[in-house]
């Protein structure tokens, strides 16, 4: 489909390919109109015509363009080649920013860890410019070291927003479709559900315990067990020698309740850059309380003697005073435990006997039908 040479829209020409993804090819190409070197991601052509890869890719463009950031590649054009070449009519193409500069994934190969200061760098950066999305409803969904690129001078720069999706719009992708890399996604991505700037938190949080432990929280060869571990498992301990507060942040950013999470992207930078600085350690959200209805002890089902009222709690007011029901009104408890032994009163007495008559009464009725179905059976057998 492409080769060095290439021309896309009288435009760009295309010298060399730089990587090749999911969605397409990223190209480095002369831009002859300003006399600059660009980044041009085209479609695949098999996608070319699948109008949801389509729409993926023009909002691709629509999205990140309206997001202008230090830490965000930059795009600068957007195309569809149509006429010309036979073989280009139809493709589609994303012209960005070309950043000097390798992956952070490639960064880990290289090294296997960063130190405790670089990765918190690479969380402050990350998250100053992630919250320039979530500032405008604007959710990534797809962090991994593969999307963040490193300059030469330390800079990090978010890029693929590709699946990224509006929070006030209909989504791009089929519902239901669970968007994301399996290693890093979430566990509401995982379970299906909407995606929220808290999303982009738990994927970056992933990436910074890989950063420090050179290892990946939960690995299998089965995506599919990979994103349920994320939704049930607890990743394992950060190695001993990331200090305790570092550990703690990251282990917030992995919190399975998204509310428990750092919210969106400046306050993750705060804390990660407070640490940084040697500052107090930051605490992160707290999980939100579960309500239980309160469960009556086991003795409040039976009459007991009187006590003195127990002390209200202090945090809430005190329940009023319960007195036992008379038997009669008393509805049917959920749960009665053993009764202990109590004086029988008249009334039970009575309750007594009427039962005792009922069942000679019964007895004698069964007896009636016996002796009557004799009598017809017998008059059949004569």
């Amino acid at each position: 489909m492409t080769a060095p040479g290439v021309m896309l829209s009288q435009r760009y020409r295309l010298t060399r390919r730089i990587a090749v993804g999911g969605m397409g090819e990223v190209w480095a190409a002369d831009d002859v109109r300003l006399a600059r070197v660009v980044a041009c991601k085209i479609l695949r052509p098999e996608l070319t015509g699948d109008p949801e890869f389509l729409g993926r890719f023009r909002t691709e463009a629509r999205i990140t363009a309206s997001l202008n950031h230090p830490g965000i590649c930059a795009v600068y054009d957007y195309g569809e080649v149509s006429g010309g070449n036979h073989y280009l009519t139809g493709t589609a193409y994303l012209v960005m920013e070309l950043i000097s500069g390798e992956s952070l994934s490639s960064v880990l190969n290289r090294l296997g860890r960063l130190s405790v200061g670089r990765t918190l760098d690479v969380l402050e950066q990350t998250g100053h410019a992630l919250q320039q999305a979530h500032g405008q409803g604007l959710v990534h969904r797809d962090i991994k070291p593969g999307n963040l690129l490193i300059t030469p001078g330390g800079q990090v720069k978010i890029t693929d927003f590709g699946i990224a999706k509006v929070a006030h719009e209909a989504p791009v992708t089929r519902s239901g479709m669970v968007m994301g890399t399996a290693q890093y996604i979430s566990p509401e991505q995982a379970a299906g559900r909407d995606a929220t700037p808290a999303s982009d938190i738990y994927s970056l949080g992933v990436v910074a315990y890989e950063c420090l432990s050179g290892r990946l929280p939960f690995q299998s060869d089965n995506t599919v067990a990979i994103a349920l571990a994320h939704v049930r498992e607890a990743p394992p301990p950060l190695p001993e020698d990331v200090p305790a507060p570092i550990a703690r942040l990251v282990m917030a950013m992995l919190a399975k309740d998204p509310a428990a999470r750092f919210p969106n992207g400046e306050a993750l930078a705060r804390a990660a850059g407070q640490l940084r600085s040697g500052g107090p350690e930051p605490r992160p959200p707290a999980p939100r309380p579960t309500l239980i209805a309160p469960i009556a002890p086991a003795n409040a089902a039976r009459p007991a003697a009187p006590r003195s009222p127990a002390p209200a709690r202090p945090t809430r007011a005190a329940a009023p005073t319960m007195t036992p029901p008379a038997v009669r009104s008393a509805p049917p408890p959920q749960y009665r435990p053993p009764p202990t032994p109590a004086p029988v009163s008249r009334s039970s007495g009575r309750r007594t006997g009427l039962s005792v008559l009922l069942a000679v009464l019964i007895l004698l009725l069964a007896g009636l039908v016996l002796v009557v179905l004799n009598a017809v059976f017998g008059s059949m057998a004569m």
